[in-house]
């Protein structure tokens, strides 16, 4: 046996111990590209193609699961190639051109988020103000695509094949990493650049949905407030009719049967004409004093065309803050989904721009690492993952009309 070969099977058998010890986590990412897949399928399926009336609302969401999907497919398939050619990946165009995608994506998805937190900003604390239209809309996507283009093509030259030691046995690997040969000075600039950039978009994320929490935490409190009262003062004004009828059925002259009639049209007036003054201007008093004039000034040929009036007013008043309502909640369901979103990206993307930044201060970061520390770090490293599959878990747990639509779907495949 020749020397290449007896070297060649050497680095052979060190790679396989290296990715028997990465065996747990390539089923980890086996898992995200199966929930990935199936899950911003569905979504892109259901939001882009279904679900087509509502675009105000849902109108990112497509989009965001497109590129989650690519994220998700392109960041753990390489995921999975790093830990099976530990020491053997020698194909450098592949190195460069996944470690050039997996930026693109990961910078797109963030960049869609940071949209989104602009677009529900815009909606909730300036409702009254200037609004993205569909252009906007199209535009800010678009330059978040070509922001991500020119941040990921700089990782071309940083990344590359490297080669990965082995001490004990007197071999030499190849794994695609971070180069030893790119200018320091440069990659300590660019490092520094998107680190500013990364903490730039949290502190905005975390500022605009701050913002955004504070005014529907206060629209809640308001609203609890307004019911609370709106009972009481039906309550109270339910009483004063009751005491007013008690008053009435014990006078000691019995009514006639016209005074009876004349009465119960009376006291639909009175009940109409008193809530409605309770609900524009909230005042107890007013609905009492309406309703004791009505009682005694009108007559029944006069009090009939009032109470119609005063019925279809009460109605067009009742529909149209029942739809500004419904809009306000559906608003801010939305909101809370997308800030959800949000602090899932952070949880799981923080980690992974302090391992990078660890990663530019020691050229020697991976193979310092004991082979438990490597599979440890590497599963923390790739949780940013996660946020490109969770999505479609938390559109099914707050959009009930979505979750409708997954349940039509599964039983059509059926």
């Amino acid at each position: 046996m020749d020397n290449v070969t007896y070297i060649s099977e050497k680095l052979e058998t060190w790679n396989r111990e290296l990715a028997e010890s990465l065996i747990l986590n390539n089923v980890i990412l086996s898992l995200y590209i199966i929930v990935g897949l199936l899950g911003n399928s569905t979504v892109i399926i259901i939001y882009g193609f279904i679900m087509k009336g509502d675009k105000e609302e849902r109108y990112f969401i497509p989009f965001l699961s497109a590129v989650d999907l690519c994220a998700c497919l392109v960041c753990a398939s390489f995921g999975i190639a790093l830990n099976m050619l530990q020491a053997t990946f020698d194909n450098i165009f592949a190195c460069k051109a996944l470690q050039f995608l997996v930026p693109f994506f990961t910078f797109s998805s963030v960049l869609f988020l940071l949209i989104i937190a602009v677009h529900r900003y815009r909606k909730v604390c300036k409702p009254f103000g200037k609004q993205m239209t569909l252009k906007w809309k199209q535009f800010a996507m678009c330059l978040s695509m070509i922001t991500a283009l020119i941040l990921s093509l700089p990782m071309i030259y940083f990344y590359g094949l490297v080669p990965f030691p082995n001490m004990e046995e007197g071999i030499d690997g190849l794994r695609c990493s971070r180069s030893k040969t790119a200018n320091k000075t440069f990659s300590l600039i660019f490092g520094g650049f998107l680190v500013i950039a990364t903490i730039i978009i949290i502190l905005s994320l975390v500022t605009l949905y701050s913002k955004i929490g504070y005014i529907i935490l206060i629209h809640f409190r308001n609203t609890k407030t307004i019911n609370k009262n709106k009972s009481r003062l039906e309550a109270e004004n339910s009483a004063n009719v009751d005491q007013f009828q008690r008053r009435i059925s014990s006078h000691k002259d019995p009514l006639s049967e016209e005074e009876n009639k004349n009465y119960s049209i009376q006291t639909d007036t009175t009940d109409l004409s008193g809530c409605y003054v309770m609900e524009t201007d909230n005042t107890r008093l007013s609905g009492a004093y309406s309703s004791q004039t009505s009682s005694k000034t009108t007559k029944k040929g006069s009090d009939q065309r009032p109470t119609l009036e005063g019925n279809v007013n009460y109605n067009k008043t009742k529909v149209r803050r029942r739809k500004q309502k419904h809009n306000r909640t559906v608003v801010h369901k939305f909101t809370l989904m997308f800030m959800l979103i949000t602090v899932i990206f952070l949880i799981c993307y923080i980690p992974k721009v302090i391992i990078i930044m660890l990663e530019a201060r020691n050229p020697k970061f991976w193979e310092e690492l004991s082979d438990s520390a490597r599979a440890g770090v590497l599963f923390v490293y790739r949780m940013y993952i996660i946020n490109n599959i969770t999505n479609p878990f938390i559109y099914a747990f707050l959009d009930n009309k979505f979750a409708k639509e997954v349940k039509k779907l599964f039983k059509i495949c059926r």
